[in-house]
């Protein structure tokens, strides 16, 4: 009863931004019902499957659908800027880090954790290999930063600033207002391109394994039907629905300096992501601002896709840049981290002593 309760209150949200024409209405509106019904009820339903996870699936789909033989010639074109925008966004994130540190006196540890945009659920999961880390500091971070993205973000980009374009409901670049049986059967094979990454254990494996079965059977030469738009929107209520039940704004409120610090350096962080977008386009003439910008933002890769589908922004080339910083952080950065914590704690017990002689 409680899960039909929480579907009608993100349900309500949705209708709401829908009404207002406000942007990203079917992702923002239903996560906005969903923190209220988690704070007015004191509830947060057990979800009889990951709606994210059954969300990611279709917004892979329809991001296979626009990849192309010239669009992977164009990744790899993209690699050297992709490469200097993710070291200047982790850079700019450890600065945020150390003043985070100081402000709060908290664990450098753990703020620097908090402070790279790798996303919740892989950061939470690397640091539990880490010593010495608070988890609750780390969540506080990370949860601040998906607030201030999720919302910020997709109004920073419909402002007259980037001009984007503000679009009656879900407007989805590649998609269709028709169903056709074989949808079914390419949904499907999508899921089970899903479930294979997966076993490979590679980040956001129901997107990047929908997204790369598709991807393969355009690249044959198959024709593959669009979706839907109804299920695209449906697909955002769910991603919706999983975004605010991970935010637990109780958890927040009872540290309110430490928040109000993560909140501010998060929006430097978008602002800085922004300046990167600027950079990036002098570098990149073919590249759009709105493109640039969401493609930097330091968001999820699923809630960036779906905004830069709104927009009708260039998918692919927000996708490449958005998975590239994912990659390099899971798969470079643990081992930096865990070098220099060993450096800074070799440092420290040498310091220790000396200190005390005195």
């Amino acid at each position: 009863m409680s899960l039909l309760k929480l579907s009608v209150s993100a349900g309500l949200g949705g209708l709401i931004f829908y009404v207002c024409h406000l942007p990203l209405a079917w992702l923002l509106g239903p996560m906005i019902g969903t923190i209220i019904f988690c704070k007015i009820t004191k509830q947060s339903p057990k979800l009889p499957f990951s709606f994210r996870d059954a969300g990611l699936v279709s917004i892979g789909y329809s991001i296979g659908i626009t990849f192309s033989k010239d669009t992977f010639m164009e990744m790899f074109r993209h690699l050297p800027s992709m490469l200097a925008m993710t070291l200047a966004m982790i850079a700019f994130s450890l600065i945020l880090a150390y003043f985070t540190t100081k402000i709060t006196h908290s664990n450098y540890k753990s703020t620097i954790a908090g402070s790279i945009p790798g996303g919740l659920t892989q950061m939470m999961a690397l640091c539990t290999e880490l010593k010495g880390i608070d988890l609750a500091v780390v969540t506080i971070i990370q949860v601040s930063r998906i607030i201030s993205v999720v919302m910020l973000v997709p109004f920073l980009v419909y402002s007259p600033l980037l001009h984007g374009k503000v679009q009656n409901g879900t407007v989805i670049v590649q998609a269709s207002h028709s169903f056709h049986w074989s949808i079914l059967l390419f949904l499907l094979l999508a899921l089970i391109g899903s479930l294979v990454v997966k076993k490979c254990k590679f980040p956001t494996p129901y997107m990047i394994g929908s997204m790369l079965a598709i991807a393969a059977l355009v690249l044959t030469g198959l024709h593959v039907p669009a979706l839907p738009v109804g299920i695209i929107s449906a697909s955002q209520i769910l991603i919706g629905i999983d975004l605010g039940l991970r935010i637990k704004l109780g958890e927040i409120e009872n540290k309110a300096v430490f928040s109000t610090v993560a909140i501010a350096s998060s929006i430097l962080l978008v602002a800085f992501s922004l300046l990167l977008g600027i950079i990036l386009i002098n570098m990149e003439h073919n590249v759009s601002i709105i493109t640039a910008f969401i493609g930097l933002a330091p968001g999820g890769m699923a809630e960036m896709a779906v905004l830069g589908q709104a927009v009708n922004g260039e998918l692919t080339i927000i996708t490449t840049y958005q998975l590239f910083r994912l990659l390099f952080i899971l798969f470079c950065v643990p081992p930096l981290m865990k070098w220099a914590f060993q450096f800074f704690d070799k440092k420290e017990k040498h310091e220790t002593p000396s200190f005390e002689k005195r």
